[in-house]
């Protein structure tokens, strides 16, 4: 005698898996929304045609916002140009002490800065003994 297998019916949907996929597509998209590669301090960056690659490892970083006000990284305490000399040195390490590779600046200047601000910060660079150093833009056309 045969029996008859019974026929299984797919007329409910399981929702913990459901439930499971849509909530790690929704955390992966808010980690995505909230993480950033720029530093807390919000500057427009003039535009060029061509970009300089991203900051490295031992690369120091120093953002000038419209306000003229200068930061180091990611410091969100301004520091005065009197002392900015001694801050970069105090980053790189001693003058003679230092890699010529990695003696690097990368100068982020707001677009609505003070040009004499910015200068002056390379001035002060340059006098920490400093070889290289970029100014930062978007690429893109200028505005």
């Amino acid at each position: 005698m045969k029996f008859r297998k019974p026929q299984k019916s797919f007329n409910n949907i399981e929702l913990a898996p459901l439930i499971d996929v849509i909530s790690f597509i929704v955390i992966y998209f808010l980690m995505n929304a909230t993480l950033e590669k720029n530093t807390a301090l919000k500057v427009e960056l003039p535009r060029s045609s061509s970009v300089a690659k991203e900051k490295q490892k031992d690369e120091l970083v120093i953002t000038v916002d419209k306000q003229g006000k200068i930061y180091l990284d990611q410091n969100s305490e301004p520091v005065a140009l009197e002392g900015l000399t001694e801050k970069i040195n105090g980053f790189l390490g001693p003058e003679k002490e230092r890699d010529p590779k990695k003696n690097k600046v990368i100068i982020r200047g707001d677009g609505g800065a003070s040009y004499q601000v910015v200068v002056k910060v390379i001035d002060a660079v340059n006098a920490a003994g400093v070889s290289r150093f970029n100014l930062a833009m978007v690429k893109g056309t200028s505005k």
